[in-house]
């Protein structure tokens, strides 16, 4: 028989066999993902998680960045910090600048420089995104549309304002951790992208928000057990003017 034919017709009869509905195959390069599990703490989103913390100076976005990296369960085995002032800043020697496992350094790395083979962290705090070369934004794109998912890498991104982001980065992060901000433009908008009213985050800000540390969060990683939440913990069942719906 012709290899051709003799092809076509083991597509053919494969075809016949398989159910009539989508079949879903493992990713040999996502085998490692997370997922949320009963009494998993909510400050440990599952890996690869790609986090955007929007607010203005002094807010409290380290101190988050801090919190996060605590309760990671496992622990991340490598953390990069990618920084505006990498030589100088002191800002993350918490971590241990003498520990094997972090690097600081001032460049968005390419995809084949993340080999995969642990759980790795990558934070992005005081780069100027606006003004990044050309190659440096592909990088930025590559991390969070393709290396996280396919290179065992969380991201945590500081910024002042949500839409100072790539829209590729703004589409891939599956949380969103924001301060009260004086740009209600802005506000509405990033309302808009996560699902909500710009007055149902106004709202939020006003009802649940009254020290300017506070925080909203918008969980959209798959399956999370709390959408929206406040300073990382108080679940929001409704959006409401009581505080009886925080838990």
């Amino acid at each position: 028989m012709n290899t051709k034919k003799q092809k076509n017709s083991d597509i053919k009869l494969k075809a016949k066999k398989l159910p009539e509905k989508m079949i879903y195959l493992q990713n040999a390069d996502k085998n490692w993902h997370e997922e949320w599990y009963e009494k998993r703490s909510l400050l440990n989103p599952p890996h690869p998680a790609r986090i955007s913390l929007c607010g203005k100076p002094n807010v409290g976005k380290s101190s988050t960045i801090q919190n996060l990296i605590l309760r990671a369960d496992p622990m991340f085995q490598e953390i990069i910090v990618i920084h505006g002032d990498f030589e100088n800043t002191k800002e993350y020697d918490w971590l241990g600048k003498d520990d094997g496992r972090v690097k600081m350094i001032g460049h968005i790395p390419e995809p084949k420089d993340f080999p995969g083979l642990v759980k790795t962290l990558v934070i992005i705090d005081d780069l100027e995104l606006k003004t990044l070369p050309k190659q440096q934004q592909m990088c930025l794109d590559r991390l969070f549309g393709y290396v996280s998912t396919h290179k065992n890498v969380s991201v945590y991104i500081g910024i002042q304002d949500f839409f100072n982001l790539p829209v590729i980065v703004r589409r891939c992060c599956n949380l969103i951790v924001m301060w009260r901000g004086h740009d209600l433009d802005s506000l509405s908008r990033t309302a808009k992208k996560c699902g909500l009213k710009p007055d149902e985050l106004t709202a939020l800000f006003d009802n649940y928000c009254k020290n300017y540390r506070d925080s909203i969060w918008l969980d959209l990683t798959n399956g999370t057990p709390a959408p929206i939440r406040i300073n990382g913990f108080s679940k929001v069942e409704k959006i409401v003017e009581d505080k009886k719906s925080l838990n």
